[in-house]
């Protein structure tokens, strides 16, 4: 008489989807480099802190998995706990410290996380699956890489890629400069341009450029440095900006 199909808990068949869509990826993929990925870190940080690296990577995790770490689980005879009970996340992602705190770390191929975490076993995953973790355990940060040519994602790139939303940098963002300038110049009238940039390690630089002969007088020299000063406290207040870049250093600048 043949055995009958094993009645599941509505706990285990979620547990079972979940190593389903773990599994779910190309049976070709040993955990080589994929080319989208791989052409976006050989660009390196060049002469803009790795500005043009980032978005290109961001670009290609849109479509390429990553690959991370993962523990193979205790035998749940000996544990009493299987992976996806009690809270227990059937994937312990490996975090790693970064200049802007903690990011879950991921890596471009099998051979990248060898070399920093000899006998980690690899596992493909697509990019939205760990974004959306990152924005609930290390507030949105994600590296690439660690240990070698370390890429952090900030969290507004993250945020995007988890969402399958498009990602507009602060430092390409023309509508936000605009807005930023009108709005301290108002503030300020020494304030002559503004312009975003990329300072590398998720950091967004905003330059304020100040017209220096409106500090030459002494008469009026105390009064425009508190203008100055409030000025580029609204600026780092902004919300766009602040929804925009992860962290922001405000960098006036005498022109």
């Amino acid at each position: 008489m043949a055995a009958g199909m094993p009645n599941l808990s509505e706990e285990q068949k979620n547990r079972l989807a979940q190593r389903l869509s773990m599994m779910s990826h190309d049976r070709g993929d040993v955990g080589q480099g994929l080319p989208r990925t791989m052409r976006a870190l050989a660009l390196g940080e060049g002469n803009d802190a790795g500005a043009a690296r980032l978005e290109a990577l961001v670009d290609a995790l849109v479509f390429e998995r990553v690959i991370v770490p993962i523990d193979v689980e205790p035998d749940p005879r000996v544990t009493g706990v299987h992976a996806g009970e009690n809270g227990h996340n059937p994937i312990d992602f490996v975090r790693a410290q970064t200049p802007a705190g903690d990011a879950l770390a991921i890596y471009s191929s099998a051979e990248a996380l060898s070399a920093h975490r000899p006998g980690d076993r690899p596992m493909a995953l697509d990019f939205r699956t760990i974004g959306l973790t990152a924005l609930i355990e290390t507030g949105g940060r994600v590296v690439v890489n660690p240990g070698t040519d370390a890429v952090l994602l900030p969290r507004p790139a993250v945020a995007a890629l988890a969402q399958g939303d498009q990602w507009l940098p602060a430092w390409r963002d023309v509508a936000l400069r605009e807005l930023l300038l009108a709005e301290a110049s108002a503030a300020c009238s020494a304030i002559t341009d503004l312009s975003i940039t990329y300072a590398g390690d998720g950091l967004t630089r905003v330059i304020v450029s100040v017209e220096r002969s409106c500090f030459t007088g002494a008469a009026n020299a105390s009064a425009m440095k508190q203008s100055l000063t409030q000025a580029l406290s609204h600026v780092g207040a902004n919300r766009r900006l602040i929804a925009s870049a992860d962290r922001v250093e405000i960098a006036p600048i005498l022109a």
